[in-house]
């Protein structure tokens, strides 16, 4: 690994725990297979973590924590940081996306970012906070190349009623966005549910989250206003799977959703 590599250990508290895990394996004068051993991983998962493309598990960190005889330092460093936000959250979210089997998703406001159209996106962006908008576009599109490459993930998305009758963008580009979902749920890899709003109150209210599924395993993000929360210890993963599953009990059928985006399209005429 070059020195390139390594990860901020500024950036966030896993940058920190990535940080902390080379330098105490260099000082010790380990490889990354050693290191690997005694933590009970690969070394790739090793090399990962040190730079920040992968989460350290809490298995990994107590056997680490007790052969090096830390004090308890990793084991530690993640409790604080499952339940931290996270400054660079969405482009560790990314990471994982671009290689995820599978991705489900909860959207309560507007339609996810892998879905959306140029017009409608650009609407959402006007109203941000980012400083290049056109950059922001241009990554938000890039983003959705997951969708057309060779095996495709499964992408399991339920969106709330709402967003189908909030006109982000004007009549057009709505109208040109709900076509664009009713285009994505007839892929086979895609299902697209709603929520109607005879639903009541429900989880979902709680605010929106993702969780994909890769050679990782499964990592759940929770966005918020100007940050997010990484979330990969495995009790609290599931418990966004079990909200997933709880809201997708509300959930319209596949059909009827998509008979109800079709129908508010046709409204926008």
């Amino acid at each position: 690994m070059s020195m390139t590599d390594e990860v901020d250990p500024r950036s966030s508290l896993w940058g920190l725990i990535g940080f902390y895990l080379r330098f105490l394996r260099t000082s010790k004068g380990l490889t990354g297979a050693e290191a690997g051993k005694i933590a009970g991983c690969a070394p790739s998962t090793i090399s990962r973590i040190e730079t920040g493309a992968q989460l350290m598990s809490t298995k990994h960190a107590a056997r680490l924590d007790e052969a090096w005889r830390t004090g308890g330092l990793f084991t530690l460093l993640i409790y604080y940081a499952v339940r931290a936000t996270t400054p660079d959250w969405f482009q560790s979210y990314l990471s994982h996306e671009q290689g995820a089997d599978r991705v489900r998703m909860f959207a309560g406001q507007y339609v996810p970012g892998l879905f959306q159209t140029p017009e409608y996106a650009q609407a959402l962006l006007a109203e941000g906070r980012a400083k290049d908008k056109k950059a922001a576009l241009e990554r938000r599109m890039a983003r959705q190349e997951i969708l057309s490459r060779p095996n495709p993930p499964e992408v399991w998305v339920i969106i709330a009623q709402t967003v189908l009758e909030w006109p982000v963008g004007g009549k057009n580009a709505f109208k040109a966005q709900l076509a664009r979902l009713l285009s994505l749920s007839e892929q086979p890899n895609i299902s697209i549910r709603v929520v109607p709003g005879t639903a009541g109150a429900y989880e979902g209210m709680d605010g929106p989250f993702m969780i994909t599924t890769g050679r990782e395993g499964e990592i759940a993000f929770a966005e918020a206003p100007n940050a997010g929360r990484l979330v990969a210890h495995l009790e609290e993963v599931n418990d966004f799977v079990i909200r997933f599953d709880r809201i997708g009990m509300l959930a319209l059928p596949v059909g009827p959703s998509r008979d109800l985006i079709k129908k508010n399209m046709e409204q926008m005429t």
